[in-house]
């Protein structure tokens, strides 16, 4: 299997909730998408190596929209390094940037921190993506917390599948399992701020049901030095618990 077609079975998600981010290991580029509530409309890509984008001239930028996005999405997004994008509403919110605000977006883009702001106004962005080796070391910025909720509500059900088929290829893809209702997405939403470490490794399915080992492990952590311990990493865990899902009621419950 090639490191493209490897399904990463540990997630690590740590927020900053004042600063409307989160760094992750082991979410992809193509499972935040599918795990998105809506679709993104289009991405402006501040740093990439994907040959099928279209290029703006005003920005001297490419950018990606509709079936592209998919495109990008079933591509070796890991082999770029770096991978950064804001996505957009529409095409003429690019005419509309100032110098200045074309210069803060290189910046994010080069620094994966913003100048002034993550989120800007004219192109009405949800999101700040800033990778390096994604799905390694994953940095994002939100501006609606739903997003997020929504997110990890359907990020666990498509990681079971995946893992399950053991392929990656997500392009009219049926998951298998029903998202976990966003009461209790909160409630991990609410771990993730002492990093939260979702454990697919050690995952159990039995007949009645499925269970996802879960802990939190702190913050600010080195992505390798995080990967190569994890196990004592858990062991230290101040929570051990499991998402469980009742394959007969299909039903999400957290059982400490």
């Amino acid at each position: 299997m090639s490191k493209a077609d490897e399904i990463k079975d540990v997630v690590y998600i740590h927020n900053h909730l004042s600063e409307r981010y989160y760094v992750a290991y082991g979410i992809e580029f193509k499972e935040f998408v599918h795990s998105l509530p809506r679709p993104i409309s289009n991405m402006l890509l501040l740093k990439h190596k994907f040959e099928e984008s279209d290029y703006h001239f005003s920005t001297q930028l490419d950018y990606v929209e509709g079936q592209q996005i998919w495109s990008l999405a079933e591509d070796n997004v890991y082999d770029y390094g770096d991978f950064c994008w804001v996505d957009f509403d529409d095409l003429s919110s690019l005419d509309l940037l100032e110098p200045t605000e074309l210069a803060a977006l290189l910046y994010l883009g080069h620094y994966k921190k913003p100048l002034v702001a993550s989120f800007s106004n004219k192109l009405s962005n949800q999101f700040a993506y800033l990778a390096h080796d994604d799905g390694f070391s994953n940095k994002t910025y939100y501006r609606d917390v739903y997003d997020v909720k929504h997110m990890i509500s359907r990020l666990v059900p498509l990681k079971i599948t995946l893992l399950k088929q053991k392929r990656f290829s997500l392009r009219r893809k049926k998951v298998d399992y029903p998202p976990i209702p966003l009461v209790l997405a909160n409630t991990l939403l609410t771990l993730m701020s002492d990093g939260l470490l979702l454990d697919f490794e050690g995952m159990v399915q039995t007949r009645k049901d499925i269970q996802i080992p879960i802990y939190t492990i702190g913050k600010g952590i080195d992505m390798d030095e995080f990967y190569n311990d994890r196990h004592e990493y858990k062991k230290q865990s101040k929570l051990q618990a499991s998402l469980v899902l009742n394959k007969k009621e299909l039903e999400w419950t957290l059982v400490e």
